[in-house]
């Protein structure tokens, strides 16, 4: 028999967030051939590494969306980082600066967009109790 005593309760905030998540793998494991998922090479599409990138919280803005969506999501985030650091090793050649720096603002927009959101509807659970 099965205790539900120590089951998290998933809220549909929590599957949404987990959902983004799994969104995040899809991309990462969507490289040109799916039994190489092990290279992060010039052969891989932008999607792919970039989810990689982000799952592995390369860049401080990466890794604070990580943390922010796995804390919504009530996902252990160091869990989350350290398997993606094992199963996505970085790769050896780098992005120009320019790339970079045009990627890790369209991460901070998304985690600062995460936590607005995350923000406004804790509001509105405050003024629909009220």
């Amino acid at each position: 028999m099965r205790s539900t005593l120590h089951d998290p309760v998933l809220t549909a905030d929590h599957r949404l967030w987990r959902a983004v998540l799994e969104q995040a793998y899809v991309d990462a494991e969507s490289g040109p051939d799916g039994s190489d998922a092990q290279a992060d090479d010039g052969d891989s599409s932008h999607e792919c590494l970039r989810a990689r990138c982000y799952l592995r919280g390369d860049s401080k803005p990466d890794a604070a969306a990580v943390v922010a969506v796995c804390s919504f999501a009530e996902v252990p985030a160091d869990r989350v980082l350290n398997w993606a650091r094992r199963n996505y090793p970085r790769p050896l050649m780098r992005q120009p600066a320019s790339q970079i720096k045009s990627t890790s603002a369209s991460q901070n927009t998304l985690a600062i967009g995460a936590i607005e959101a995350r923000n406004n509807r804790a509001r509105s659970c405050e003024q629909a109790s009220a």
